[in-house]
């Protein structure tokens, strides 16, 4: 409780507006102005120093966005009143994905509106070890993540051929198998930096975690129309690539299916040039 009496403190301070937080959500409110709500999985609780250093962090979020909103309405005022002014607004939720064999993955979904045409949305996943707030990469849970190395290029191929079916599926009479490949998809690559954030998928038992959910904003594979896709890929892509000290974090089946397996029509094409 002191932790929490300290935030709101700082919060008072560095927002100029009504403000409220707690261990379950922050709320920022100025009429006109913005609009700001972050939302914590109540399964956070069980992981207190994660949880606080979160909290801080939103906080911190919170002041910037609310910053911003007053800085920018300030210019609108002085070179361009005629125009209309919309508030901004941020709202976020952050869930416990998996917590298990001492690893904690979370999503973290904001939908925001800083000015534009429309509002948009950021995805900024986080796994890290439940006893400390360390953030962990993708290369890290594996023994080989060089580029092109078997680990990565495994992954490449699992996640290419699974968003594209996912796009297909979404997609329907719209989809354009040669589009794709010469425009969204060509950004993808067998190298760690190339995957976009990711969330650990939990086993059918739930007492481990058995894939990988790599989970892509609007615009990165895809027009804004389409949205977010979250692409699932199953243990038995990368099991035997895993890094010693990750190995025993992994086993099962992942709760859910996939749509494609190696081989599928959908994985890349490699030109004879470049293999």
């Amino acid at each position: 409780m002191r932790y929490l009496s300290a935030c709101l403190l700082w919060l008072s301070c560095h927002l100029p507006a009504l403000a409220q937080a707690d261990m379950t959500r922050i709320v920022a409110h100025a009429p006109g102005l913005y609009d700001i709500e972050v939302r914590f999985d109540p399964a956070l609780a069980e992981f207190s120093d994660i949880h606080s250093a979160l909290l801080a962090d939103e906080l911190e979020g919170v002041s910037e966005l609310a910053q911003l909103a007053i800085a920018d309405h300030a210019r609108w005022l002085a070179d361009a009143p005629e125009w209309s002014w919309n508030g901004y607004f941020s709202s976020t939720e952050i869930r416990v994905a998996f917590a298990g064999q001492g690893v904690i993955s979370l999503s973290r979904a904001t939908n925001y509106y800083t000015g534009g045409a429309h509002p948009n949305q950021g995805l900024a996943p986080l796994l890290t070890r439940d006893a400390r707030y360390e953030p962990v990469e993708l290369a890290a849970l594996f023994a080989d993540p060089a580029i092109d190395s078997p680990a990565m290029t495994a992954l490449f191929y699992a996640v290419y051929r699974e968003l594209m079916a996912l796009k297909r599926e979404r997609l329907g009479d719209d989809f354009d198998e040669s589009m794709e490949r010469e425009t969204w998809m060509a950004s993808l690559a067998a190298d760690p930096e190339a995957f976009p954030g990711f969330t650990l998928i939990p086993n059918r038992s739930g007492d481990a975690a058995a894939g990988l959910m790599f989970l892509f904003e609007p615009y990165h594979v895809g027009s804004y129309a389409e949205g977010s896709y979250e692409v699932p890929v199953p243990l038995s892509v990368f099991a035997d690539f895993l890094a010693a000290d990750w190995a025993d974090v992994f086993e099962g089946l992942p709760e859910l299916d996939v749509l494609t397996a190696p081989g599928d029509e959908l994985e890349p094409i490699v030109s004879s040039s470049s293999e």
